[in-house]
């Protein structure tokens, strides 16, 4: 994955050759999924599916609406892959799907069922990009 972001990177920095960085995004097969090695096998994860991850080192935690996997990839890889319309990071080891997310407080929101921890310096950033309503002071 590496190597692929390294030589996006190039091709995008080259001027002329930006076209054919585009040409060569357009023939990406499927483009709403990632494909994860798991115990031998490729297995296609729809990012629809994905409720949240965490990145710990070289590793990284995804779960899914049905699974678990411990990837050998850093979250900072997939922070890159996955769309930034759905997905937010909200603390430095944590990045979760939006549209999952069911309760925030100052210091963890609720996705799913799963508790996930917020950084102090992303709890702004993630209440600065929802609606709210209602101060909670009823007189």
């Amino acid at each position: 994955m590496k190597e692929v972001l390294k030589d996006f990177e190039t091709k995008s920095n080259a001027g002329t050759e930006n076209l054919d960085t585009i040409e060569t995004q357009s023939n990406i097969l499927i483009k709403n999924a990632l494909f994860i090695r798991n115990k031998g096998n490729l297995v296609k994860v729809k990012f629809e599916d994905i409720l949240w991850m965490k990145g710990d080192g070289n590793y990284t935690t995804l779960v899914t609406r049905t699974n678990v996997f411990s990837l050998r990839n850093i979250l900072k890889e997939f922070e890159a892959v996955l769309p930034d319309q759905d997905f937010i990071r909200i603390h430095k080891s944590y990045l979760v799907r939006i549209d999952e997310i069911n309760t925030i407080n100052p210091r963890e929101l609720k996705v799913c069922n799963d508790l996930v921890p917020v950084g102090r310096t992303y709890y702004q950033n993630l209440i600065n990009g929802i609606n709210k309503l209602g101060s909670g002071n009823l007189d």
